[in-house]
């Protein structure tokens, strides 16, 4: 009965010796199944992503960094990451393959500043360790890094400069360290402005642990800004005509979005079972901060980035905004813990809980995400592949029939669609329309979806088709039960307010259009103002004209 006991006892010390002994191979392994978890078996690319592309294609094609070649708007903010695919298409790479091309890389050297940030924080590689899992195998982390958005790029600004700042408390400034953080915080900035935030806190920590500043010191700190960031900011003010993004104009409404933005933050610490370690971090906090400051600023700056995505309220997707900061709130929880828990073997055990915390309830929230209006990864893919939404068919079928004209488009859904069918293109969300922002009616709670265009506007703009997709495409016997079902109520699906007047007269007749776009699906169009394209492929395909009559 006793040999069972010491063998096992045997077996766990052999393991033990082999883990001390080798620990690279472990960390080795760490790496490669969080690159595996990332990006088996492709990256997910979001239709959001599609806006860079397009305006980075119209830059390299000579019509100027615009959505629409003509119109000066800046429905970006992610200027850094807009240059970078347009560097791609300059080498004649598609967006689709240079996302392989920057997310690999860009997602390993997160991981790897991941582990030697905790590694310089924690002082502890086993430790450490657990970081790196658990960034490497957060859903959210993993998911936007071949989204084809910024986030890696980001993620990977925020994490080097965190870890700078270390180096730098640590073993004092040097002007080459100086220069080099004052570098990266002013590419943070290009590549999203609210990277402000970031400069702002590690200025500050720069200030207060840089005693026996120079003018020289200041110099390596303001250069890059002269450099980098002041021209930039004059050309957009020139080229555009201000500074704020259009994307930020429509999207933060005031303070409306907080309630949302709680929101947001409130499904994060409970999809990732945050709460008891949260507590435990704002419990202790004083004594783990006395003890280690490192740790101490990176929970102070998750904190006050954490107020900022409330303030803005939130994201509709899955926890992007958060991404940046995880590897903080991480690294605080553990450092809060091993402060509170002397025990290593309780310690252990409470970080296994924070392990199993990363897939938390999976299944169960795999299912439930959406109904709280919050979209998973996953779910953001479908619009694009799924055959009852199939954005990029969509976009690839429109080119086919009307590339090369000037057919327009209106459209909320204004990434993938836009960019595959190549036509001049109204976002009613407002996100890439200077004029909706400001005359836009409520539509919503959700963050870039408050606001909608009137269609008295897309009227005056002559958008020929409104597209909906998520909601009106059809199988072929849905889309034919649909042509005899139809009515008046179904125009409501397009979210246009129609109950009013347009240009002093209400509108009693609509027109629809099928049209057919891959797999026996139908996307049903409204056909707004005629165009001799659109015309011409009625007549040719024999599409049907579906008349909807208002009944008064």
């Amino acid at each position: 009965m006793r040999i069972r006991p010491l063998f096992i006892g045997v077996i766990v010390q052999a393991i033990i010796s082999f883990y001390d002994r080798r620990f690279n191979i472990f960390l080795i392994a760490a790496l490669a199944l969080s690159m595996w978890y990332a990006f088996h078996p492709n990256p997910i690319l979001i239709d959001d992503s599609f806006i860079s592309f397009r305006y980075a294609r119209n830059l390299v094609e000579g019509n100027g960094l615009v959505w629409n070649p003509g119109e000066r708007v800046e429905g970006y903010s992610n200027f850094l990451w807009v240059m970078l695919y347009a560097l791609g298409f300059k080498l004649g790479i598609q967006p689709e393959t240079f996302t392989y091309i920057l997310a690999v890389p860009l997602h390993l050297a997160c991981l790897i500043i991941t582990w030697l940030l905790a590694m310089y924080v924690l002082r502890n590689r086993s430790l450490s360790l657990v970081i790196l899992l658990l960034v490497g195998f957060n859903h959210s982390v993993a998911g936007f890094a071949g989204s084809g958005m910024e986030t890696p790029l980001q993620l990977l600004e925020y994490l080097t400069a965190a870890y700078i700042l270390c180096i730098g408390a640590d073993k004092g400034w040097t002007v080459r360290r100086t220069l080099l953080l004052s570098l990266l915080l002013n590419l943070s900035i290009l590549t999203r402005p609210d990277s402000l935030l970031l400069a702002g806190g590690a200025i500050i920590g720069w200030l207060l642990t840089h005693r026996n500043r120079r003018p020289r010191d200041y110099i390596a700190l303001l250069l890059p800004f002269l450099l980098i960031v002041a021209p930039w900011l004059i050309w957009k003010q020139t080229y555009y005509g201000t500074l704020v993004p259009n994307s930020f104009n429509a999207k933060v409404r005031d303070l409306t979005g907080f309630g949302f933005g709680l929101y947001y933050v409130y499904l994060f610490v409970i999809y990732y079972t945050l709460i008891p370690f949260l507590l435990v971090v704002i419990w202790r906090g004083r004594t783990f901060v006395r003890r280690n400051r490192a740790a101490g600023y990176l929970a102070v700056f998750a904190l006050i980035w954490t107020a900022y995505v409330i303030s803005v309220g939130g994201d509709f997707m899955e926890f992007r905004f958060l991404a940046p900061v995880i590897p903080f709130i991480m690294i605080a929880i553990i450092a809060a813990l091993r402060e509170f828990i002397p025990d290593r073997r309780i310690l252990a055990a409470v970080i296994v809980a924070l392990c199993l915390g990363t897939v938390n309830n999976f299944s169960y929230m795999s299912s439930r995400f959406y109904s709280y209006r919050v979209e998973r990864v996953e779910g953001l893919r479908g619009h694009l592949y799924s055959p009852s939404e199939n954005w990029v068919a969509i976009g690839r079928r429109l080119h086919d029939l009307f590339g090369g004209t000037d057919v327009t488009l209106a459209l909320g859904a204004a990434g993938a669609i836009p960019y595959y069918s190549g036509l001049p293109s109204v976002d009613f969300m407002g996100l890439t329309d200077k004029t909706i922002p400001e005359i836009g009616e409520p539509f919503s709670s959700m963050p870039g979806h408050r606001i909608i265009a009137p269609l008295e506007y897309l009227v005056n703009r002559k958008v020929n088709l409104i597209v909906q997709p998520i909601q009106l495409m059809f199988m072929e016997y849905k889309y034919h039960l649909f042509i005899r079902l139809a009515k008046w109520d179904n125009i409501y699906q397009f979210f246009m307010d129609i109950d009013k007047p347009i240009n002093g007269a209400y509108i009693d007749e609509v027109t629809l259009i099928g049209i057919p776009v891959e797999q026996g699906y139908y996307l049903v169009a409204w056909y707004l103002t005629p165009h001799e394209a659109i015309e011409r492929a009625i007549d040719e395909y024999g599409w049907r004209r579906i008349k909807l009559r208002r009944t008064r």
